[in-house]
């Protein structure tokens, strides 16, 4: 069955030197013991929120659901990808034209889809003060989404959205893309990988975060995989 498909990574690989969104080390192995006893035994240390991850509801609003709730039909879906990467800057964003474009071209985004937005930013991702591109003044600049583009894929009811920076909102400080999609039972992908290696429609991914319980964010494991027949 899986032979006629082809799968993408989807997934930054995370060492002690990815960026993170307050510029510190977002994860740390290290070794407890070693092959000198039989076993080399790990321990990990890490942000919730590091490299490739997702937010849940629960992430900004109190009860909603966590990442251990989000039912598995969500988190194996179609997905669309919107590709920005040729007209936008460190301060631009996904807008609702670029949603309407797509869906001119490709048709309506269907419902329960992820949506992937690549701006091409993810070309900064090992080198991280490009990435989070921090000013005098403490402000980070990298492209975003639209308030109203969100409004437009809620209106689509996909399952959730991902973005290749470190989040969906970036110079508006009242993040209004979290608020919305969080706010609606979606889930949000942050420092997604090689979108530019989907098709805009016709594949699909299985975004399978760490299953914590209570947990607002988690690093996960995304795949893409498109039919080859």
């Amino acid at each position: 069955m899986f032979r006629s498909f082809r799968f993408i990574e989807l997934t930054h690989l995370l060492s002690p030197h990815v960026p993170t969104w307050n510029g510190s080390c977002g994860f740390c192995l290290e070794v407890k013991k070693d092959y000198d006893r039989m076993f080399r035994v790990q321990q990990m240390k890490l942000h919730a929120g590091v490299g490739t991850h997702m937010d849940a509801p629960t992430h900004r609003f109190e009860g909603a659901a966590s990442i251990a709730d989000i039912p598995l039909e969500k988190l194996i879906v179609p997905a669309c990808m919107i590709d920005v990467s040729a007209n936008i800057d460190a301060d631009g964003e996904v807008s609702v034209e670029d949603v309407e474009q797509f869906e001119e071209r490709y048709g309506t985004i269907p419902a329960g889809s992820l949506v992937i937005m690549h701006t091409g930013w993810g070309r900064f991702w090992l080198d991280s003060d490009a990435y989070r591109n921090v000013d005098a003044k403490g402000q980070m600049h990298f492209p975003a989404c639209s308030a109203l583009a969100a409004k437009r894929l809620l209106e689509r009811d996909v399952a959730g959205i991902a973005i290749d920076t470190l989040s969906p909102d970036c110079l508006d400080q009242t993040y209004p893309v979290h608020e919305m999609m969080l706010g609606a039972g979606k889930y949000i992908i942050e420092n997604i990988a090689n979108a530019f290696l989907l098709p805009p429609v016709g594949s699909y991914v299985i975004a399978l975060p760490l299953r914590a319980d209570g947990a607002t964010e988690a690093p996960l494991r995304v795949v893409g995989f498109i039919s080859e027949r």
